[in-house]
C-alpha cells in the first residue's frame, strides 16, 4: 500500500523523489500498537529536512497518521518518505511546488537468530560529508551492495568508504569490542546515523563508546561484533572474512535493552 499526503493512491507521477531522489526517509516499527522511538525518528526527519532545505508537514499530521495505522496494524514496519514535490523537468526545484510525503506499510520481517557471517564489500561508499549521516532517498549504493551480497557466500557485508575506513553494513550500524572497550565508526564522511545507533549511544547501554575512523584491520582484533538497526534490532556476528570472534553473541545488556525497548509506548 502507498499513501501520498495521507491519501491512498495507485502510482506517483513526476515526483522529484522518483526523478532525482530529492528527499529523505525514515523506517520505523509499530509493535503491539506502539510506535517505537517516534521522537528520534521525527528528529531524524527534521535534521534531514534542514540539511536538504525541505519543509516538513506538521508533526501532528504524521503522528495522527501513525496512530491510525497502529490501531489497525499493531505489528508492522512503516516507511515515511519526504520529497521535494513535483516538477516537470530539470534539476531546479519549482518555487511553488509543495513537498509530498508518502508512507508504506509492510510486515515486520523475521530475524534469523544464527550469528552472522560477514565479508568485506567490494563496492565502497562515496564520501560526501554534506550528506553523511542522513537517510536520503538516494540508496543506489545499498541496492548494488545487496546485489553483491546475493552473489557472495555470507550473511552480511562490511562496507567501507573510499579511504577504506569501516562505515557500516548494508543496512545496519556496526559496533565492536576490543577487550573491555566498545567502538563504532565515525559517520562524518559517509554512512547513515541509524536511530537504533543513536538510542544505544544516548542510553549508554555499552558504557562509553569510542567513535572512530578505522580500517577493517580492527575487526580482526575484535572480540565481539554486532549490527543494529531499528527494524531488525541487534544481531550478533560470528565471523568476518573467515576470522571467528571469541564472543559470537549479543552483549547481555544489549539483548535486555532491545527487549525492553520494543515494548515502549508512543
Amino acid at each position: 500500500m502507498l499513501w501520498k499526503n495521507g491519501q491512498l493512491l495507485t502510482a506517483p507521477a513526476f515526483d522529484r523523489g522518483l526523478q532525482f531522489g530529492d528527499g529523505h526517509f525514515t523506517t520505523l516499527t509499530i509493535r503491539h500498537s506502539q510506535v517505537l522511538w517516534w521522537p528520534l525518528h521525527w528528529q531524524r526527519l527534521c535534521q534531514a529536512a534542514d540539511k536538504l532545505e525541505l519543509p516538513l508537514p506538521p508533526q501532528a499530521t504524521i503522528t495522527d497518521f501513525l496512530q491510525t495505522i497502529a490501531s489497525t496494524q499493531p505489528q508492522c514496519v512503516v516507511k515515511l518518505m519526504m520529497t521535494a514535490g513535483d516538477s516537470s523537468r530539470g534539476y531546479a526545484r519549482q518555487s511553488q511546488a509543495e513537498p509530498h510525503w508518502y508512507a508504506s506499510v509492510s510486515p515486520i520481517p523475521e530475524v534469523p537468530t544464527q550469528p552472522l557471517k560477514m565479508q568485506l564489500a567490494r563496492l565502497k561508499l562515496a564520501e560526501q560529508p554534506a550528506f553523511a549521516g542522513l537517510k536520503t532517498l538516494n540508496r543506489l549504493e545499498q541496492v548494488m551492495l545487496t546485489q553483491e551480497l546475493n552473489q557472495r557466500d555470507c550473511d552480511e557485508l562490511v562496507v567501507t568508504d573510499q579511504s577504506e575506513a569501516v562505515v557500516e553494513s548494508i543496512s545496519s550500524n556496526v559496533f565492536w569490542r576490543c577487550g573491555e572497550q566498545w567502538f563504532t565508526p565515525s559517520l562524518v564522511h559517509a554512512g547513515i546515523n541509524g536511530v537504533a545507533r543513536t538510542q544505544l549511544l544516548n542510553e549508554n547501554i555499552l558504557g562509553t563508546v569510542e567513535i572512530v575512523r578505522a580500517g577493517t584491520d580492527v575487526l580482526f582484533t575484535a572480540d565481539q561484533v554486532f549490527l543494529v538497526n531499528s527494524v531488525m534490532g541487534p544481531r550478533p556476528v560470528a565471523e568476518f572474512q573467515g576470522h571467528p570472534f571469541s564472543a559470537p553473541i549479543l552483549p547481555k545488556g544489549v539483548s535486555t535493552w532491545w527487549q525492553s525497548e520494543i515494548s515502549l509506548s508512543f
